[in-house]
């Protein structure tokens, strides 16, 4: 199989290595990320990818991150000891999204193979989330496998992706089903886009809010949310990641993680 111009993921390294990316994967092992992990009680093996937020990397991956969400994100969130090394891989796969595409979808696609190949032996189903630290439009990308062009998602349509993102036109859209089928996708909270969030909530999208811990307990306890999410439902987004799951026109609420447990910006919803 050949794809891309490349015939297996060691030839993609390979010319990554030869203009100076020093990555060997793109794909987080799915037991590296303890969220993720949880998707195993579903029976759902889900793999991450992790790119540098912002433009951190010196691109901009996050187009519609506030400045509470900048502040906040899971980027942070992990071992402090291991933080310098996964910043550097996270800027070095970002650059080289950017500029040596042909060949970083060639390993994401071989990796996704290899995911759903793994998938299959464990009798789990197979899911991916692309945007674990970045919110990039993954729905539109396209591969060239054996001379032919097809979507990334249509390539792998008996593979579940989903991402979180805070771009309101992509949360519309997929509102709206115009996503890939089998793409998933729930819209997130900032400190100034309650606006935003509403009008999702009423468009039949679910909504992502990142809470205090009292708050969170409480949302996870009677399924409300202070105003002004108080007249939607809300449900345990710890539980496990697997957005795909929830119901329709929820909120997702999320405990604060990393530096988003001392916000107060507005972002980290607080009673």
């Amino acid at each position: 199989m050949n794809i891309n111009g490349f015939n297996s993921k060691a030839a993609a390294i390979r010319h990554l290595r030869s203009k100076g990316h020093k990555f060997v994967g793109l794909l987080a092992a799915p037991e590296s990320n303890p969220k993720l992990a949880k998707n195993g009680k579903l029976g759902v093996l889900s793999a991450p990818l992790h790119l540098a937020p912002f433009n951190l990397s010196g691109f901009q991956v996050c187009p519609q991150a506030s400045e509470g969400c900048a502040a906040a994100c899971l980027h942070t969130a992990g071992n402090p000891a291991y933080m310098a090394g996964k910043d550097a891989s996270r800027k070095d796969k970002t650059r080289a999204y950017f500029k040596e595409r042909n060949a970083f979808m060639a390993v994401l696609t071989f990796e996704l193979f290899a995911l759903r190949s793994k998938a299959k032996r464990k009798n789990m189903e197979p899911s991916a989330r692309l945007n674990a630290t970045s919110d990039l439009p993954w729905e539109v990308r396209t591969v060239t496998v054996d001379g032919l062009k097809i979507n990334l998602m249509g390539l792998f349509s008996d593979i579940q992706f989903y991402d979180y993102s805070k771009v309101t036109k992509r949360a519309l859209a997929y509102a709206a089903g115009d996503m890939p089928k089998n793409y998933h996708l729930t819209f997130s909270k900032t400190e100034n886009n309650d606006g935003d969030c509403i009008k999702v909530l009423k468009a039949g999208g679910n909504v992502a809010v990142v809470c205090a811990l009292d708050v969170y307990k409480n949302a996870v306890i009677d399924g409300r949310l202070p105003y002004p999410y108080d007249t939607h439902d809300a449900v345990d987004g710890d539980y496990t990641d697997y957005r795909p799951n929830d119901p329709v026109g929820v909120i997702v609420a999320l405990k604060a993680k990393g530096d988003a447990k001392h916000d107060t910006s507005g972002f980290t919803l607080r009673a």
